[in-house]
């Protein structure tokens, strides 16, 4: 009797006490959740050219036209408006600059001109100065003392060379621009990142991202970084102009 009724308890506490093991395997994390998800990593610098876009971003036009009727001699090259393919571009500024590209000129091309004209080809200012022969990259502006551009309207734009005394034009470039309005979000990421020329391309404004980004390189010509995002600029989608030089070594200057 006595050995049946320990049999028995031996037999309960088998069955009602739980046994805990304790594996040495690590626990696999839970799946993240959406918003636990990494984030996506920086893009290099060679996807940069990537990123930016500026395909699509106005309306096309032709850049450089005519044929010498002054009889001055063809340069090698002809000069270059820095522009998309759509040879047009956006700007928030009232009294943005337009970059053009300059080769090495005929010794007789002496003076440039600079026009803005309104759609209906009025002009909104004309100018006419001696050309800055030892500068490969230069820039043209509507003074600070005339009105500025209106937001949502469009503008062409000219640079016209002149050879001697003559009054025909030896060539020229034209191009659009359209004021566009700025955003509060722009102006929040202009006042917190120094170099305004990498927003004004994320936001695919075109003349404000070129003038920032030369103006830049103009007072530290020594900036690798610099340079790589020039490369980016003159590489992106719809660009075309990495043909061009690089901005080392070229004299820059404005009008």
């Amino acid at each position: 009797m006595r050995s049946s009724l320990i049999t028995i308890i031996t037999y309960c506490l088998i069955l009602c006490v739980p046994i805990s093991v304790h594996s040495t395997e690590q626990h696999s994390e839970p799946e993240p959740t959406p918003t636990q998800q990494r984030q996506p990593q920086a893009s290099s610098e060679d996807d940069d050219a990537e990123t930016l876009d500026f395909s699509g971003t106005g309306r096309p036009g032709q850049q450089t036209a005519g044929e010498s009727r002054s009889g001055c001699k063809k340069t090698a090259q002809p000069i270059r408006a820095m522009l998309p393919e759509s040879n047009s571009g956006k700007t928030v500024l009232g009294h943005p600059r337009f970059w053009v590209y300059f080769p090495e000129l005929d010794t007789e091309t002496t003076e440039v001109e600079f026009i803005i004209q309104d759609e209906s080809r009025r002009d909104i200012w004309r100018s006419r100065s001696l050309l800055n022969s030892t500068s490969s990259y230069q820039s043209f502006s509507l003074p600070k003392t005339q009105a500025p551009l209106e937001v949502g309207q469009w503008y062409r734009w000219y640079v016209k060379l002149y050879c001697g005394e003559r009054t025909a034009s030896t060539q020229y470039v034209q191009g659009w621009v359209e004021r566009i309005p700025s955003t509060d979000q722009l102006e929040l990421e202009l006042q917190q990142e120094p170099q305004t020329h990498l927003i004004y391309g994320n936001h695919r404004i075109w003349y404000d991202a070129v003038d920032q980004l030369l103006n830049s390189y103009h007072r530290n010509p020594e900036s690798l970084a610099l340079e790589q995002d020039w490369q980016n600029i003159i590489r992106a989608k719809g660009v075309n102009l990495d043909y061009l030089p690089s901005i080392g070594g070229n004299q820059i200057s404005q009008q």
